[in-house]
């Protein structure tokens, strides 16, 4: 009895995942014709129809539904076997599918990269960006191997382990009126406009709470999706931005119009971590590469970020 390939199955997830063939063809560099007899080899394998073309797209049919999670789950535990034969000749190898926050990436990993290359020339990561509770939703569903993310989160089924703390500023204009006062404090934030960023960021719930508190202006009706919106909002002058410190030593020094600052009296920071799932076969290498960028992030910025509680009695939901 025939059984379907590997290869097969990530042809399937593939066009499943880009809902059309053309478009799965491009990514796996093959030509359509070629995808498309892939695709009806395994269907005749398993003697069912896997997708559904409409004008709306190439869409998986009720059986492909039902496939979707098996494949998946049958190529996480190939890619585990293969990364445990590459890990077993190297003390750090193998591909490592790595999700980040698209607040965090940009401005961390560049520096943190070379460095962890260096130091692991095995070690490859395939990195992609997306907002928190997205990046959660995928190491669920076995996208990715480890993500980098901010508190709060559910552990729920995955192990959070705490990297580092970064503090939060005030940015705004150098002609902003709370920028002639020699230190900033709460209460100075009264009736001034902040900027909103959505809530798929947990940003968003740090301003609300520091709004709420202060009788702040929290601009709803114009909210911003990515802190460098935000900056470009502060730069026009319709109010304060509060932005990671990363982000603020990365950015704002190619900017003279706009300044930073803490809040004296007011602890605001966010806490990384990394998180994976706790039945991943490849557990004690995740567990080794979070403490790798966590200790080359804190030597490469060591004036910006604190180290955050390492303790193996963590709870697990945060």
């Amino acid at each position: 009895m025939k059984r379907p390939s590997i290869k097969q199955l990530e042809y399937f997830l593939t066009v499943a995942r880009a809902s059309s063939f053309r478009g799965a063809a491009e990514q796996l560099g093959l030509s359509q014709p070629a995808l498309t007899v892939q695709i009806a080899a395994l269907e005749a394998v398993l003697g069912m129809q896997l997708f559904d073309r409409s004008r709306a797209g190439t869409l998986l049919s009720p059986a492909g539904r039902e496939l979707l999670p098996l494949a998946r789950e049958i190529l996480d535990q190939f890619q585990q076997l293969v990364d445990f034969s590459e890990q077993a000749q190297h003390e750090m190898a193998g591909t490592i599918r790595l999700g980040v926050s698209p607040t965090i990436g940009p401005y961390l990993l560049p520096r943190v990269l070379p460095v962890l290359h260096q130091r692991f020339p095995f070690l490859k990561l395939h990195i992609q960006e997306d907002v928190p509770r997205k990046l959660e939703a995928g190491l669920e569903a076995g996208d990715y191997d480890l993500i980098l993310t901010v508190l709060p989160m559910n552990a729920g089924n995955n192990r959070i382990r705490a990297l580092f703390t970064e503090s939060i500023h005030a940015v705004f204009r150098t002609d902003h009126p709370l920028a002639k006062k020699e230190k900033l404090r709460g209460r100075d934030l009264h009736q001034q406009d902040v900027i909103n960023i959505d809530d798929t960021h947990h940003l968003h719930r740090q301003l609300v709470t520091l709004c709420d508190k202060y009788g702040a202006h929290l601009l709803r009706q114009q909210e911003a999706n990515t802190l460098s919106t935000m900056r470009l909002m502060a730069m026009m002058g319709m109010g304060i931005a509060f932005l990671p410190e990363l982000f603020v030593q990365a950015e704002l020094n190619q900017s003279e119009s706009l300044m930073s600052v803490r809040l004296e009296d007011e602890e605001l920071t966010r806490t990384h971590i990394a998180m994976w799932r706790k039945s991943a076969a490849s557990k004690p290498l995740f567990q080794k590469l979070s403490y790798e960028i966590k200790a080359i992030a804190l030597e490469q910025f060591g004036s910006i970020l604190e180290e955050a509680q390492t303790d193996e009695n963590m709870p697990e939901n945060w």
